[in-house]
Order: structure tokens, then C-alpha cells, then sequence
């Protein structure tokens, strides 16, 4: 492996941190598309298909934990100039990335019609709920794998072949998702079932595309593969951060879970305001994806730098890019805000729930820079291997906050789904405050692994 570049300089960041911003921007792209289709045919196709993505965003946690735990290992293996042990994690991670979407899959393909009935979805939109999720299980796999590679490039600082990755299967999912899903651009009229097969092609196709990437690079190669000695040594730190890291992602995403059953239990509009819940997370990724990539780009540097013993230097690199994000986003949202009512007219046909589109975005918008800033600072805590603190402060917060709050709010007090969005407005105030409490007590920077310079690979 190449010596890495182990800079933080502030041309390093802006290099590591553009690329992501644009991968950001495609995924949010092959995100809106769906959304932007399904709404095209019907608001009980558009609740369906939202419903149905988000339950599979759920069984994702295993993937971002091991996601997670791959970006520590490896930053910090380079940061500690070990390309040996960086190569193993990649090699290790990719294996488990199909190993976890194959066990999911199966049982998850098996037990649709259960899985949309335990969740509270509104009758009308059950059968295309299953629909949409049986192909969605049938692509799993693979997904993960894409995902997972996506990840390595980022740990390894190289974002220039995965933003051509990025790029060109946002342009097939699109015209797919367009073409199959409502029968132009030269393909037949699929409807439903070609919204949700243009998705799992396109994430198909990123996956070879960026293991034949690994591959030229020498990153996938057979000396890359450890063995069982190695793997005894290797994988418990590898868990040790996959582990919070994945229940985190449960905790998080079994909340949003409830959301989604909060807004569809709602006592008025209920397949209205699942729509505009739906629609308007979509349109909230405009702000939100550039902050993952701000996230990432924290992951990475802070890894390095605490791979290399520099702690300090961490702790300088993790306030310039709370700063910087939390800045530009929160321009960005400013600029957004008057165009409310027209970003919901696009997204949706119905007038309810554009409504609530306009509702949710309200919300949300204004705490862009309470949100941006817990994403970046949960992205120092993944870099530093002290993913224990995202579990512990974003469970409290959307668990003992958000959730009761949005229930007493959106059922009892206002009935009606913004009341929901509202909690969710005051549950990332506090979670922001807190995770900067957490950066400043430095305790996070002793969870980084210790240097193997001593000790072989």
C-alpha cells in the first residue's frame, strides 16, 4: 500500500472532504428519485415506498456498526503507517459486509406481510410496502458490499474513483427509477416493482464497480486476506467499536422507526402526514448528506491523527470542522427556507401533504445547526474509536427526549403530526450541547488503539 497522506491541513481537509461532499450529493439524488417517482403515481405509493426504505435503513445497523469499526482500524492503522494491518481490516470488512446482507436477506424477504403489519402501517399501503421490500431484501447483499467499499476509499483517503462510482450510478438509477417506474425514456411501465428494482441494480453495479476499483489497487488482493493468528489479534478491537456503533444505529434507527409509527398513528391525516414525513426527510438530505460527509472526513483525520499519537492536533482538526460545517449548512438552510412550499409542490401532487412537507421542513430546518453538529462530533467519536458516547448520548437524547415527547406532542396535545416534528427540533438541541460536553472532557481520545509498531501487524 502507497505511504498516506496524513495531512490536516486545511488544503488536506478541503481535498478529503469536496469528493465526499459531491458522493453525498449523488446518494441524496438516488435517494429524492424514488421519492420524487413513487409521488408521481399515488400518496399511498409514496408512504409505501418511505415506509418500506426505512425499514431497510433499519437493518442496516449491523452494516454501519462494522462501517464504523472499519473506518477506525483503518485510519489509525495508516496514521500508525501500518499499510499491513490497514489491508487486513479491508479485506475483513468486505467479507462481513456480504456475510451480514446475506443473513439479513433471507429471513427479512420471508416475513414481509409480518414486518408491515408489526409496524402500523396504514391497510392501504401494506401490499406495496411488501412489495417494495421483497426486491429491496433481494438486493441486500450487495448493497452492503457497496456501502462497505465506500467506506474503505474514504478511510484510505481515496475519493476521486468513488466519486466517479457515485456518479455514474446515480445517472443509471435515475433513468431506471424514471424510465420503469413510469414508462418513459424507452422502458416498459413497471410501476412500483421497477422504482424498487432500478435501486438494487444501481447498487449492484457500484459494488463491482468499486471491488474491481480494490481490486487494481491492490487493496482486494489474496496477500490481503489474514489468517486465523492475525484475525484473533485484529478483529476484537475491529468489535470493539463495531459493537456500540451497531447498537447506536439500533438505537437511532429503531427511534426513527417509531417516528414513522408515531406520524402513521397520528389522530388526523395519517397517510397525509407519512407522505410528507417521507417526502420531507428527503429534502432535509440537501443539509443532511454534506454533513456526513463532514462526519466522514472527522472519522478519517481524527483516526490518523491519534493513530499517530497526535493528540492535540486532533482536537484542533475536530473544532475546525464542527465550525466549518455548522457554518456552511446553516447558510445553506437560510437559503432554503423560503422555497418550502415550492420544494413540496415538487415532490408531491397531493395539497395535504404538501402541508406537512412544508411542516417538517419548518422544523427541521431550523436545527441545522444543532443537527450538523452532533453528525460532526459523532464522526470524531467514530475516528477516535469512542463510539460508546455516540450510544450513550444519541440514545438518551431521541429515546428519553424525542420519542415521548413527539408521542405527548403529535397524539395528545396538538394531534397532529407536527407536533412530532417539533420533538424532534428540541431533542437535537440538547444532543448537540451534550455531545460538546463529551469533546471537551477529552476522554474519547484513550479509546484509540495502541500502536502495533512494537508488537508485529
Amino acid at each position: 500500500m502507497p505511504e498516506p497522506d496524513l495531512s490536516t491541513s486545511p488544503r488536506a481537509i478541503w481535498r478529503l472532504a469536496w469528493p465526499q461532499t459531491l458522493m453525498m450529493y449523488c446518494v441524496f439524488i438516488m435517494s429524492f428519485t424514488p421519492v420524487w417517482t413513487a409521488g408521481r403515481l399515488s400518496a399511498e405509493v409514496q408512504a409505501a415506498f418511505g415506509m418500506a426504505a426505512q425499514c431497510v435503513i433499519f437493518l442496516s445497523i449491523l452494516c454501519m456498526g462494522l462501517s464504523s469499526g472499519a473506518t477506525a482500524a483503518i485510519s489509525q492503522a495508516l496514521g500508525d503507517r501500518n499499510g499491513r494491518r490497514a489491508g487486513f481490516y479491508v479485506t475483513t470488512t468486505v467479507a462481513l459486509s456480504f456475510l451480514l446482507g446475506l443473513l439479513l436477506a433471507l429471513p427479512g424477504y420471508f416475513f414481509a406481510e409480518a414486518i408491515a403489519s408489526a409496524v402500523g402501517l396504514p391497510e392501504a399501503t401494506q401490499p406495496a410496502a411488501c412489495q417494495i421490500w421483497r426486491i429491496m431484501m433481494a438486493g441486500l447483499p450487495l448493497t452492503y458490499v457497496y456501502d462497505a467499499t465506500c467506506v474503505i476509499f474514504r478511510a484510505t483517503r481515496r475519493v476521486i474513483a468513488p466519486l466517479a462510482t457515485a456518479a455514474g450510478i446515480m445517472l443509471l438509477h435515475a433513468y431506471l427509477c424514471i424510465g420503469l417506474g413510469l414508462g418513459c425514456l424507452g422502458l416498459p411501465a413497471l410501476g412500483l416493482d421497477g422504482i424498487a428494482w432500478a435501486g438494487v441494480a444501481a447498487n449492484a453495479a457500484g459494488a463491482v464497480a468499486n471491488c474491481l476499483l480494490l481490486w487494481r489497487l491492490g487493496l482486494l488482493a489474496r496477500r490481503r486476506i489474514p489468517n486465523a493468528s492475525w484475525l484473533r489479534r485484529g478483529l476484537p478491537y475491529l468489535l470493539k467499536v463495531a459493537g456500540p456503533a451497531c447498537i447506536a444505529a439500533l438505537v437511532w434507527h429503531s427511534g426513527y422507526f417509531v417516528l414513522f409509527v408515531l406520524v402513521s398513528t397520528v389522530p388526523f391525516n395519517r397517510v397525509a402526514s407519512l407522505a410528507g414525513l417521507t417526502a420531507g426527510l428527503r429534502i432535509e438530505s440537501i443539509l443532511f448528506l454534506p454533513g456526513m460527509a463532514f462526519h466522514a472526513t472527522a472519522a478519517v483525520l481524527v483516526g490518523n491523527c491519534l493513530g499517530a499519537g497526535r493528540r492535540e492536533e486532533a482536537m484542533r482538526v475536530s473544532w475546525t470542522l464542527i465550525k466549518s460545517a455548522v457554518a456552511v449548512m446553516s447558510l445553506a438552510g437560510l437559503a432554503m427556507w423560503p422555497f418550502r412550499p415550492e420544494l413540496a409542490a415538487f415532490l408531491s401532487e397531493d395539497a395535504l401533504t404538501q402541508s406537512y412537507i412544508v411542516s417538517y421542513l419548518s422544523w427541521n430546518l431550523a436545527s441545522t445547526p444543532f443537527s450538523i453538529a452532533s453528525t460532526v462530533l459523532g464522526g470524531v467519536m467514530v475516528g477516535a474509536g469512542a463510539t460508546r458516547y455516540n450510544l450513550l448520548t444519541f440514545g438518551s437524547t431521541f429515546w428519553g427526549l424525542r420519542i415521548p415527547l413527539g408521542w405527548w406532542l403529535g397524539h395528545v396535545l396538538w394531534q397532529d403530526a407536527s407536533g412530532v416534528f417539533c420533538a424532534m427540533l428540541v431533542s437535537q438541541i440538547v444532543q448537540s450541547l451534550a455531545m460538546c460536553r463529551v469533546l471537551q472532557a477529552r476522554r474519547w481520545q484513550n479509546f484509540a488503539m495502541r500502536s502495533h509498531r512494537r508488537g508485529g501487524s
